[in-house]
């Protein structure tokens, strides 16, 4: 599917469609094509010939879809920065992209300090530019008004539409490069998988939540859905999830179709029973990604929302979002007390390997390692990296490039299971043990929303894990003592885990610490517990 093809035909013929709504201010598909047309002549004339990567900073505001839109129009990728995110990683992904033009539509005072001979321009700048020409624009003989700021120079199917900066083990973050081919491959098998649930073609216009930043790839499938089928989406910004009186007037009001976010997110709602198909009698189906899905939030939602499908999906951003889905109905509940991620997605292939890179059989646990046609290009500027995480694999299921994820899992009946972080293991006692494990099977018990374990180390040694200690938030906080809690929770979780596996202390919370993607922040975790 040609994202930007859907995106320009929609501009054309239903231009009075709303693209985007947050907060009361909306932009039309008509709008948005206009503001990002005038902006990609405005980039051309200041960027010339050149394809380097342009930063579009904020959060939620309109704008940002304008700003990735122009560069797309005029082939430079762009990197998305969450205005959330401190100073100092602001200039970090900035040196690394060595990006010279900023874009900020909102919070351009969060940016902090710059590298030399960076530009930034804000929002006066932006709507300078953006805004339909005068008469007296156009009397200079200027084009700043054009509907084609240069197609031709349109991002090609080969060249990256969007670099997305993670996390570096070296502290450092690391721009994943994906292709705009990837993308179009990627919304195409989406598209058809929420198109079984939502008409995108009816008298009513359908309605996307996004809850991810930007700077999340998991916005990635909100947006697309979003642009390839003229849907309007609706954004949550990170002040609605602080004050949920707020968040769910939002929701109702949106009156959406299609649900886009974490578990972690689905999990808060849940908290409140206001949360259900009253609040939102329209909705047809969850898509979840970027976290594990616990069996008894997907429970929970089928209760809550049973008209609404519940889809689990897997992927990681070098993979161009998801790659797996599975439908989570009554049966798979039944079936597996640990959800699977489910089964590839055409163009994709998964291969699970064992340590020496060879192919493990089903059901045995190894390394996920993806090809096919949605694999990253690799990581921007840095070779290095790209070819200790990236490379040409010949094997009987699939010859070609490929990602080593760093996952564990299996397969077994066509389905992938996820298994943890292969880098998420800890010795303790003689006993290799995945703290994700732990983590999953304490969410799948009664009265617990959400779990996050911290290993705790020797004093003489920073490598000997003596303990584990679990950060558990409950449904209900417990009263005076907590021993007594802990105790009930470890008696259930002994039904479930060998004795070795169970962590040694607790602690309960109102709430588990979020990053803002919306995945739980496990180093704000192990600082309430250091």
């Amino acid at each position: 599917m040609n994202v930007l093809e859907s995106l320009t035909r929609r501009a054309l013929e239903q231009p009075e469609l709303v693209a985007h709504e947050w907060r009361g201010r909306t932009l039309t598909f008509a709008q948005l094509w206009s503001r990002a047309t005038a902006l990609g002549t405005a980039l051309e004339r200041s960027l010339g010939d050149s394809r380097e990567p342009v930063v579009v900073f904020g959060h939620k505001h309109p704008d940002m879809l304008t700003c990735m839109l122009a560069c797309l129009l005029t082939g430079h990728p762009y990197v998305p920065v969450d205005s959330s995110l401190p100073a100092d990683r602001v200039r970090s992904i900035l040196t690394a992209s060595a990006a010279g033009l900023v874009l900020a539509p909102e919070d351009a005072d969060r940016i902090g300090e710059t590298p030399p001979g960076t530009v930034v321009w804000e929002s006066a700048d932006l709507e300078r530019v953006c805004s339909p020409p005068t008469a007296s624009d156009a009397s200079d003989g200027s084009d700043a008004g054009s509907s084609s700021p240069g197609a031709p120079r349109a991002t090609a199917p080969d060249e990256a539409q969007y670099i997305i900066f993670t996390s570096g083990s070296t502290g450092t973050p690391k721009g994943v490069q994906i292709a705009r081919s990837s993308v179009d491959r990627f919304t195409g098998w989406l598209v058809d998988l929420v198109s079984g649930h939502v008409a995108f073609e009816g008298r009513r216009q359908a309605t996307v939540i996004n809850q991810a930043p930007f700077s999340f790839d998991l916005s990635v499938m909100d947006l697309m859905l979003a642009w390839a089928t003229g849907s309007r989406l609706v954004h949550i910004d990170r002040d609605h999830i602080l004050r949920l009186a707020d968040l769910f007037t939002t929701l109702a009001e949106s009156d959406a179709d299609a649900w886009v976010s974490t578990p972690s997110f689905a999990d808060l709602c849940l908290a409140s029973d206001e949360f259900n198909e009253t609040l939102l009698p329209h909705l047809r189906i969850f898509l979840f990604c970027g976290e594990t899905l616990p069996h008894a939030t997907a429970a929970r939602l089928r209760e809550r929302f049973p008209s609404a499908a519940v889809i689990n999906t897997y992927g990681p951003t070098e993979s161009t979002v998801a790659v797996t889905s599975i439908k989570v109905d009554e049966q798979v509940l039944r079936d597996h007390p640990t959800l699977p991620v489910g089964a590839t997605k055409p163009g994709s292939v998964i291969l699970i390997l064992g340590p020496d890179g060879s192919p493990l059989p089903e059901g045995e646990k190894g390394e996920i390692v993806i090809g096919g046609d949605t694999v990253s290009m690799g990581y921007y500027r840095r070779d290095d990296l790209t070819e200790r995480a990236f490379a040409r694999i010949d094997t009987p299921a699939y010859t070609g490039w490929a990602y080593r994820t760093g996952d564990a899992g299996f397969q077994r009946d066509g389905q992938l299971f996820f298994a943890g972080r292969l880098d998420f293991q800890v010795k303790l006692h003689g006993y290799r043990i995945e703290i994700e494990d732990i983590e999953a099977n304490l969410r799948e018990l009664p009265g617990v929303l959400q779990a996050v374990v911290v290993p705790r180390y020797a004093v003489d040694s920073p490598t000997t894990v003596t303990s584990l200690h679990a950060v558990v938030q409950p449904t209900e906080l417990p009263t005076g003592s907590t021993l007594s809690a802990t105790v009930a929770l470890k008696r259930v979780l002994r039904e479930r885990l060998p004795d070795y596996m169970i962590p040694k202390t607790m602690s309960f919370v109102a709430e588990i610490p979020m990053t803002p993607n919306g995945k739980a922040d496990r180093a704000a975790v192990a600082a309430m517990t250091a």
